[in-house]
């Protein structure tokens, strides 16, 4: 299959349609894209996305507005016409299941659901959630700059969208490289409350899905220790063991005589990492805040 020409909507675009738009783009970088609702233009597109009025991938049809719409996922998502392409083309760039599943867990699942109407449940009006259909939201010219072109646009914000995928496809490699290494580092661990890693890797899947440690400790990218209590659920601060009271917001001197760990450096206030200059100074930290 080679695909020459895709079709989207025209005027006002949205995450559905960008991130649609570039994971086909990904695939054949030349493709054109084509803004349009006339159906004899759409007609001439390899693909017509969130548009036509049909879903048939055999087609070339992916549009999620139908009556009975296009469906859903095991976990009650509905599919959007992201959603649809990622789940025809996604494994031609994610090569794995793994990583497949990373990128529509992290990224096109919550696209979908936004552009479905589909309720997270009860909102925390405190504060606004700024979500990556707001970002794509925010390219769309303002009423009053009638001079913009939505078209012209919508080509920028592609451009964006295949960065973030990008970004995203190699951290989902970068998870898959370090389950070996995670591995192996469970096995030679001789603490059951704790775990040393000797680089940094993403720990994160393995550690909270799979074991009961309650913190991890690894060198962090300026030189020194951290030791970070275990998140209990992914995408959470809420941790196993939170370090103790008297340490947060504490730094250097300070810490170092609450804690009687010299070369402590600091303990964030949320108290859900700590520091130390040494390898030492942070299995100290670790087995004081257990104590």
């Amino acid at each position: 299959m080679d695909i020459k020409s895709i079709a989207v909507h025209d005027g006002v675009f949205h995450a559905d349609d960008i991130f649609a738009a570039a994971i086909i783009r990904m695939i054949w970088p030349e493709v054109k894209i084509i803004r349009s609702r006339n159906m004899d233009v759409l007609q001439d597109a390899d693909l017509r996305i969130d548009v036509g009025g049909k879903n048939c991938p055999s087609s070339g049809d992916y549009d999620h507005h139908l009556e009975n719409g296009a469906g859903a996922r095991s976990n009650g998502i509905p599919y959007a016409s992201c959603g649809l392409i990622w789940k025809e083309f996604g494994m031609r760039l994610a090569k794995t299941r793994f990583r497949f599943e990373h990128i529509d867990r992290k990224i096109i699942q919550s696209i979908d659901a936004t552009d479905c109407g589909y309720s997270f449940g009860e909102e925390n009006n405190s504060f606004a959630h700024f979500t990556i259909s707001d970002i794509i939201d925010s390219f769309n010219p303002s009423w009053f700059k009638e001079d913009n072109s939505h078209d012209e646009i919508f080509e920028e914000a592609v451009v964006i969208a295949v960065q973030i995928l990008k970004n995203e496809l190699e951290k989902a490699e970068g998870f898959e490289l370090s389950r070996d290494y995670i591995y192996a580092a469970i096995d030679q661990s001789v603490n059951p409350f704790y775990i040393v890693l000797d680089k940094y890797v993403p720990w994160q899947h393995i550690i909270i899905n799979e074991t009961d440690f309650i913190y991890v400790i690894f060198p962090s990218t300026t030189g020194d220790w951290r030791v970070r209590a275990v998140p209990r659920q992914l995408s959470s601060f809420e941790s196993r063991k939170p370090l103790p009271k008297k340490w947060a917001g504490k730094r250097e001197e300070e810490l170092a005589l609450i804690t009687g760990v010299k070369d402590a450096t600091f303990c964030h206030p949320a108290r859900f990492i700590a520091g130390a200059q040494t390898l030492e100074g942070a299995l100290m930290l670790a087995e004081k805040a257990l104590e």
